[in-house]
Formats: C-alpha cells, structure tokens, sequence
C-alpha cells in the first residue's frame, strides 16, 4: 500500500470490538464515541467559564485526545455515504474535525452528542450538505477554502506566506485505484475532477519551512497547520494544531510517527526538516 497522505487507503474490514453501531438521524457512531464524547464535554469543555477564548478550548479539547490511536481510512464504508463519528481512532484530519465541532457545541452552551455530529457535518462536506462521496471535502485545501468561505476559519498563510501553492490537482481522478468508492463507482471520478477543475482557479500561499521559525510569532496555540506536499497531483499530506512549549510552535496531532495522537516530539521548524517531500505549512485560524 502506498501511504500519499495521512487519510490514506482504506482498509480491510475490521470487526466491530466496541459494541453495538448506532444510528442517530444522519450519522453512525458506537456507544463508545458518545462515552468519550460525554467524558470530554464534563472534564474539559462545560466547566470552562465563558470568557475562556476560542483557541484555549481547541487546544485543551486536542489534548484530550492525546493517546488515541491513529487509524487511516475511519469514514471509508460500504454503501451510500453517510456522516461518520469515530472519536476511538482517528487519522489526521478527522481528528481536527472531531475537535473543533466538539468546541463549536461548548460555544453555545450545549452537550448534545447529536449537536456534535450536526456541526461535524458542516465542517467535512461540501457546503455542510452530505450529497455522496464527492460531497466529502476530500483535498485539504478544499477543506480550507469551503470552511474559509462559510465563515469557520481564515487562511492567515495567505497573508503571511512566502510561497504561492501549485494547486495542480489530479491525485483522485489520476489513481481511483487508491479509493475503494471510486475503484468501485467510476462514474464517481469525473465529479471528483471536477472538483479537482474548480480547485486549479484557487489562489493559496504558504510558509516555506525555512521560513516557519521567523513567522512563529505570527501563529498562535489551536491554529490549524497543514503540510504542503511535493507530490505530484496532491495539496497537503497531514495536518494538525498549532501548540505552543514555552516560546516555540510545536504540532499537537494524529501522528503517523507514534500512530497516537501527540505533540511533536521537536518544535515544527525542525520537525519539518527532514521531510523531503513537505514544502512548507498553511495555516488556518479558526473564528467560530
């Protein structure tokens, strides 16, 4: 299998070791979801007063979750698409929407597992509108960009960028063999270049990674950090939440490293070193 981003392939079936599946309106989860849902809302988000900010319950929410395993392809099912809640295992991505519709419901003052899944939907479809697999916000920036649009974050990169994206992108249209619903719904793959279309006309800088220690002061904890990818076709393999130790950016995240979720183990400008294949970083500031 080849690993070209942190959502990666699906796959095989796993058996269900958490209890019964359940169905609530629009969405599926297991018991076990609602239990950490409810653990995390009673210890960390409902005992904070109001006037804690926007970006301290992000970050104490992903904290929270630290320890839990990464697993790749947890939305990936048979069938139709449907809104999937797996707060057990989580990859890069779905750990930050977990987290921040989970902080989106503390806003208003509610606890309501279903809220939690309504503002999950938001944030992972297309428009917040489930309309099939293409409907799914499946390359990062077009995550970015629809969330940015609707009004839940701005893209700072975009003003404090060095570097302009090649948003070049063909990666799901070009190898359907790497996703289970288009290998099997071809017909699924012409939407998916379209979208692929629309995504080319987008303009997006970025930070290159010699220049992240400089722009650190730019940045703050719960901002949301994606690595921009040297692969061919694709925008961006992982993702996470900007965290500061002491005066220095680390990453709090899903991490293929350790597969848990954690804090890197070095603060980001050195942990982006090494990688060949990462360019630099966007960043986006949620705004509720």
């Amino acid at each position: 299998m080849i690993v070209v981003s942190c959502q990666g392939r699906a796959s095989s079936n796993e058996e269900n070791v958490e209890g019964p599946t359940l169905q609530q309106g629009q969405f599926v989860a297991t018991a076990s979801d609602s239990l950490f849902y409810d653990e995390v809302m009673k210890e960390v988000l409902t005992p904070m007063d109001t006037a804690v900010a926007l970006n301290e319950r992000i970050i104490a929410t992903a904290k929270a979750f630290v320890g839990t395993p990464y697993v790749a392809a947890t939305l990936e099912r048979e069938g139709a698409e449907e809104l999937v809640v797996n707060l057990r295992n989580v990859d890069c991505t779905t750990f930050v929407e977990y987290v921040l519709a989970m902080v989106q419901v503390s806003l208003d003052g509610g606890t309501d597992f279903g809220r939690m899944a309504y503002e999950l939907q938001r944030l992972r479809y297309r428009d917040g509108v489930v309309k099939g697999y293409p409907s799914r916000l499946h390359y990062f920036t077009d995550w970015l960009k629809n969330n940015e649009r609707r009004g839940f974050l701005t893209l700072i990169s975009d003003s404090i960028g060095n570097a302009s994206m090649d948003m070049g992108l063909d990666f799901m249209s070009a190898h359907p063999g790497f996703y289970p619903q288009l290998e099997k719904n071809p017909a699924l793959v012409e939407k998916i270049r379209l979208h692929e279309e629309d995504l080319a006309n987008t303009e997006m800088a970025y930070i290159t990674k010699d220049s992240i220690q400089d722009r650190e002061h730019l940045i703050v904890d719960g901002d949301i950090i994606a690595f921009v990818t040297t692969i061919e076709g694709l925008d961006v393999s992982h993702t996470g939440f900007a965290c500061f130790q002491g005066e220095r950016l680390y990453l709090l995240h899903a991490s293929t490293r350790t597969n848990l979720v954690e804090i890197s183990p070095v603060p980001l400008s050195q942990y982006l070193q090494n990688m060949a294949t990462v360019s630099g970083i966007l960043v986006a500031r949620p705004h509720f």
